[in-house]
């Protein structure tokens, strides 16, 4: 009885945990040492939204570390049968 998960699940966990992995001392440092100041600068005036928006939607939903589908019914987290 296996269960699935969809792309999009996998993503967002994915997502989260890098979000997470960047908060640490030195990530920054490093990219600037990768990318040069003036890259570093743009890439995080993308990472830095992306992750607070991370952030906002699994903190307003729970819901995003459930199973897409159970063996119950076989419906998909939208309620439609897989």
């Amino acid at each position: 009885m296996g269960t699935i998960r969809n792309g999009a699940r996998q993503a967002m966990n994915l997502l989260a945990k890098v979000c997470r992995l960047s908060k640490l001392p030195g990530f920054r440092g490093g990219i600037a040492n990768i990318l040069g100041t003036t890259n570093a600068t743009s890439f995080f005036a993308l990472w830095d939204p992306l992750c607070a928006f991370i952030d906002v939607l699994i903190g307003a939903d729970n819901w995003f570390n459930q199973i897409d589908a159970n063996d119950d019914d076989g419906t998909g987290e939208d309620g439609t049968v897989l």
